[in-house]
């Protein structure tokens, strides 16, 4: 652009050139003058003195009510957006702790009713299993008490005319024979039948009196020349001078035939062997026969005599 032609110098009177934006310069005499002219665009409009003065710093920066604005707006989104997430959280855990309550419950009533059927599969099981026992122990009994011979009717007398005995405490009903002594300070060798629902055990008791202790601690029974040992424990008591010892024992199928034996024998006799001494008796007949007549109840009850006869 060409310098531009102003004033003339008013020291030597030659034309001045503009030789800054502030500045004007005398080419001759080299004076130099300030002013306040400046180079601007030709479509640029003049500012006023107040415009001058008001020069904003930036333009592109929103005003401090628009940035107040936009950051309570923002805020309240953000808030918006938390409160949903955290609702959003809730509902879940709440929908997993429902869900996890009815599947726990679920199992659980699954769990008992496993547990249930079981128990009935296991309780099932022991009626059979108990009921398969006593059938396998009966016929066992039956074929040691061969030599018994009992009928139905012969049964019913007996059963009849035996002497009964009710435990109200343990419920059992004890059937004696009525020649069978009643206390223990007596000497008697007898069998009696402990019934309990369906189910009878047959057991044998000794008794020992003595004026002196014995302290027996086995015995062993001669009947029909055989010899069968028996060692059962024996309570001991004493009163007015005497002394009494005696044993009562459910029966083992092992001993069975010992009874038998004594029962059916012409002669039977027991020695009872002490801490020191010992002491041979016989066997009555009178307690012979009353044994004999016990394993003929006995075997009837086996039998199922005492149930109603089908019709």
């Amino acid at each position: 652009m060409d310098p531009l032609k102003l004033s003339k110098c008013s020291n030597c009177g030659a034309e001045l050139e503009s030789a800054a934006n502030t500045t004007i310069k005398c080419a001759y005499c080299g004076s130099i003058f300030e002013t306040a002219i400046s180079e601007v665009s030709p479509s640029a409009t003049p500012l006023s003195e107040d415009e001058e003065a008001f020069q904003p710093v930036e333009t592109s920066r929103a005003s401090p009510g628009v940035s107040q604005e936009k950051n309570s707006s923002s805020g309240a989104i953000i808030i918006t957006i938390c409160v949903l997430v955290l609702i959003g959280l809730i509902t879940t855990i709440h929908n997993y702790t429902i869900e996890n309550t009815t599947n726990n419950t679920a199992d659980s009533v699954a769990i008992d009713s496993v547990a249930s059927i079981n128990k009935a599969k296991k309780d099932s099981a022991g009626v059979i299993s108990n009921e398969a026992k006593q059938g396998a122990s009966s016929k066992s009994a039956l074929k040691e008490l061969s030599s018994i011979v009992v009928d139905a009717a012969t049964f019913r007398k007996l059963y009849r005319n035996a002497r009964k005995k009710h435990d109200q405490f343990s419920g059992n009903t004890f059937i004696y024979d009525q020649s069978s002594p009643r206390y223990v300070n007596i000497n008697g060798i007898f069998a009696y039948i402990s019934t309990e629902d369906s189910s009878y055990a047959l057991r044998f008791t000794t008794q020992y009196t003595s004026k002196d202790w014995l302290f027996i601690k086995n015995m062993t029974f001669n009947a029909g020349g055989e010899n069968f040992d028996y060692a059962p424990d024996f309570k001991r008591d004493n009163g007015d001078g005497a002394t009494w010892e005696w044993s009562d024992e459910e029966v083992p199928e092992a001993n069975l035939s010992m009874l038998v034996r004594i029962a059916i024998s012409k002669k039977a006799k027991v020695r009872y062997d002490g801490d020191k001494y010992y002491d041979v008796v016989t066997v009555t007949r009178t307690q012979q026969a009353a044994l004999k007549r016990q394993l003929q109840i006995y075997k009837g009850l086996l039998l199922g005599y005492d149930r109603p006869a089908k019709k």
